[in-house]
């Protein structure tokens, strides 16, 4: 018994260290109801969304698909070139939650650390149907 406990400790250790990130922090999220705001009201400076998971598509996103792979993020960086630094950019994935996203926190990391000013990560609770698509707040049709 004792064996199979010193063989397992690690591994519990090593699947748990994946489970619980850093939280974002307060001043990088933006809330799903200022953002349904921004995207209806036509007098409203629209942010660049971009969908970084394989989910549902906020209406004006454009679409980067997984993050979590070289050639999701290799398309983030190329789609982000094009925006200029001081504009507002939105992320959002909510395959679940944003707390546990293995998606959002390379994007908002990439945007911080390139001198986007204006990031932000879209607060999804939960995850896009029950935080987004459920409230109808505007999606690709």
């Amino acid at each position: 018994m004792k064996k199979f406990t010193l063989i397992l400790l690690p591994i519990i250790i090593f699947f748990c260290s994946f489970t619980k990130q850093d939280p974002i922090k307060k001043e990088n999220l933006i809330q799903p109801q200022e953002l349904a705001n921004l995207i209806v009201n036509p007098k409203a400076v629209k942010p660049v969304i971009f969908n970084v998971g394989n989910v549902d598509q906020i209406k004006g996103a454009i679409n980067i698909g997984a993050l979590n792979t070289d050639e999701g993020m290799k398309k983030f960086k190329f789609e982000v070139s094009k925006v200029t630094k001081d504009k507002q950019i939105v992320v959002y994935c909510g395959c679940c939650s944003s707390d546990n996203c293995p998606n959002i926190r390379p994007a908002i990391n990439y945007l911080i650390d390139n001198g986007y000013k204006n990031a932000k990560v879209l607060n999804i609770p939960v995850g896009i149907k029950e935080d987004w698509v459920q409230k109808g707040f505007p999606v690709e049709k």
